[in-house]
């Protein structure tokens, strides 16, 4: 009930207390997808990171080119990857003709 409405939050907290962990992980993952799609990445983030999936809410961002948003979720989620996600945008923007 709570999901077809689009209450998230309210969803959260029943799907987490009587599904199994697995089962609202898949279920949150197949919802961001489908928020991603539609462009929607804040809600797509919101799901991935709901699903203790925070690899996908930064790919999300990295396949829109949105590397702010990126930068913010790998500095919070994978600070021990941070120098490295730097060196790579960098090399990559660059290959792109991108200098600024």
């Amino acid at each position: 009930m709570y999901v077809r409405a689009n209450k998230w939050d309210q969803a959260y907290q029943v799907i987490s207390r009587y599904l199994p962990e697995q089962e609202y992980t898949m279920l949150y993952v197949q919802e961001a997808r489908k928020f991603e799609n539609e462009g929607d990445y804040k809600n797509a983030e919101r799901m991935y990171l709901q699903a203790n999936e925070p690899d996908l809410a930064i790919n999300i961002y990295r396949k829109a080119k949105l590397y702010d948003h990126m930068i913010r979720l790998v500095t919070k989620f994978r600070k021990d990857l941070l120098k490295e996600t730097h060196q790579h945008l960098a090399q990559q923007l660059e290959n792109e003709g991108n200098l600024k």
